[in-house]
């Protein structure tokens, strides 16, 4: 036997299993630094999810980016998490997709063509049946998102399938409806009642969803429940504590409150 022969040999074979082993190991590596991401991120573990979502997007993981592109934009880094979620987008990632979609039908300027593309992508992921999805497409016809025609008729449709799943944004658009969509056969002031309840059960100190509540009252002629309703809502909202709680919102609520008063429910033409 050629010893020196038979060790070339070993060793070239002991080699390549090294080398064989730490490919392993590398792809071992990203998979976990992505997968710990994702965990402590659902979890709201942030710093932890922090360093693996970065290491993961180091390695090149459009998830990973999704999931460190949201944690950007939470900490006030608004460039550096929208680039992420774009890149993430761009690479696939369902989430991403989802989230560039709502960024484009709440944008002012958008092209035409973009817009179309944006609302039959929203489609697409609300005829899959989620709620949230099911939710903007409501937002699409009743606030006419990037040019669309309002229909609450449309936006009806489309609240409801996601109220049936639960979706508690869509309860309370589709009671605002119900509530305010007069002549027509829209206008439900029970209905309206029924669900805005529901919502302020399960977020009793959100002014806007309280709003909505007054409102279906006034809608059943209960005024003074609309007016108690009304006054919690304009404390909440000129609270220390209320975010994004501006002056305008303010006199906003403070006008239902008058109309209140006077016996006169909201009205808006929600059909124009």
């Amino acid at each position: 036997m050629n010893y020196n022969h038979f060790m070339t040999s070993a060793s070239k074979v002991a080699v390549a299993g090294l080398f064989c082993l730490l490919l392993l190991a590398s792809c071992g590596g990203s998979e976990k630094h992505a997968n710990l991401c994702e965990k402590h991120f659902n979890t709201q573990s942030y710093k932890i999810a922090l360093k693996h979502c970065q290491q993961a997007v180091e390695e090149g993981d459009s998830a990973s980016q999704y999931f460190l592109g949201k944690m950007y934009l939470e900490s006030g880094k608004q460039q550096e998490g929208r680039e992420l979620i774009k890149q993430s987008a761009e690479s696939g990632f369902k989430k991403a997709i989802f989230h560039s979609t709502v960024w484009t039908l709440l944008s002012k300027d958008v092209e035409s063509a973009t817009a179309k593309k944006a609302i039959q992508q929203m489609q697409q992921f609300a005829e899959s049946g989620d709620d949230v999805a099911q939710f903007w497409m409501g937002n699409v016809f009743l606030f006419g998102y990037v040019g669309q025609k309002p229909s609450p008729n449309e936006a009806t449709y489309w609240y409801q399938l996601s109220v049936e799943q639960g979706n508690v944004r869509s309860m309370n658009n589709l009671a605002w409806i119900k509530a305010l969509a007069r002549d027509s056969e829209l206008f439900d002031p029970e209905g309206a009642i029924e669900l805005s309840k529901k919502v302020v059960a399960k977020h009793p100190n959100s002014h806007g969803y309280l709003d909505t509540l007054a409102a279906a009252y006034a809608a059943n002629n209960d005024f003074q429940a609309a007016i108690e309703t009304q006054e919690r809502v304009l404390s909440l909202a000129q609270s220390m504590d209320c975010q994004h709680c501006s002056e305008h919102l303010v006199e906003y609520y403070q006008g239902h409150l008058e109309r209140y008063h006077l016996k006169k429910p909201l009205e808006e033409d929600l059909l124009k």
